[in-house]
C-alpha cells in the first residue's frame, strides 16, 4: 500500500518533532533567583538558610559593642541526602567576615594550611626574620556548629519533605550556647499523571 500525501506529512512532522525535543540547550540563571525542580535541596535552599542564619546572627544583641573573635564550627548532615554542609558554612562565615562585626578565626581547612605553612617556615628554608613568631594565634571566644536534618513522606504520586537548619554559638570559656536559630523549609512534590 502506498502511503498518501497526509501519512507523509504526518510522519515528517513526527520526525522534526522528535529530533527537536532531543535538543539540549544551556542558558545562565539569575544567582539570587528561586527556582524549584524537586524536594532535594537546591542552591535557593542553600541561600535562604544562610540569610536567615546571617540575619538573625547579626540581629541579636548578645554581642554588645565588642567585635567577638569567632570560628566556623562543623554542621553534621543528618539528611537522607549527600548534601555538603560546608558550602552553608562557607556562605554564613564570608557574610559574617564582610558586616565586620566579627572577628572571623580559621577553623579545621584553615588550621590544616597554617600547619603547613608554619612547618615549612621552620623546616629552615625560610630566613628565621621574615619567619613568623609562633605562640601569637588568636583563640576563639565562640563556636558556631548545627546540624542538618530532614523528614520525607511520600502517598501516591505527592512527596512531602520538611528540612530543618539548626545553628548555634556557644562561648568556648563557659560553655553557654549564647544564641541559636533553626530555618524550616518544606517542599511538595507533585506528578502528574503523564509525568510532565
Amino acid at each position: 500500500m502506498k502511503p498518501n500525501r497526509i501519512t507523509t506529512a504526518l510522519l515528517a512532522g513526527l520526525a522534526l518533532f522528535g529530533l527537536a525535543s532531543c535538543q539540549t540547550r544551556t542558558t545562565y540563571e539569575d544567582p539570587e533567583g528561586t527556582e524549584v525542580l524537586s524536594t532535594d535541596f537546591s542552591y535557593t535552599d542553600l541561600m535562604a538558610i544562610a540569610q536567615d542564619m546571617v540575619d538573625s546572627f547579626l540581629g541579636t544583641n548578645v554581642w554588645g559593642e565588642e567585635r567577638p573573635r569567632i570560628v566556623m564550627g562543623g554542621v553534621v548532615n543528618r539528611t537522607d541526602q549527600h548534601i555538603d554542609t560546608q558550602n552553608i558554612t562557607d556562605t554564613i562565615r564570608t557574610a559574617l567576615i564582610q558586616s565586620g562585626k566579627f572577628t572571623v578565626l580559621a577553623s579545621d581547612q584553615g588550621i590544616a594550611e597554617l600547619e603547613k605553612e608554619l612547618e615549612y617556615q621552620q623546616s629552615g628554608a625560610v630566613d628565621q626574620a621574615a619567619a613568623v613568631e609562633l605562640g601569637k594565634q588568636l583563640g576563639a571566644e565562640y563556636v558556631l556548629y548545627g546540624r542538618f536534618t530532614n523528614l520525607r513522606e511520600k502517598r501516591g504520586d505527592v512527596e512531602s519533605v520538611w528540612y530543618k537548619f539548626t545553628l548555634n554559638a556557644v562561648n568556648v570559656q563557659t560553655r553557654q550556647i549564647v544564641w541559636a536559630d533553626e530555618k524550616i523549609l518544606r517542599k511538595r512534590e507533585e506528578k502528574s499523571f503523564l509525568g510532565w
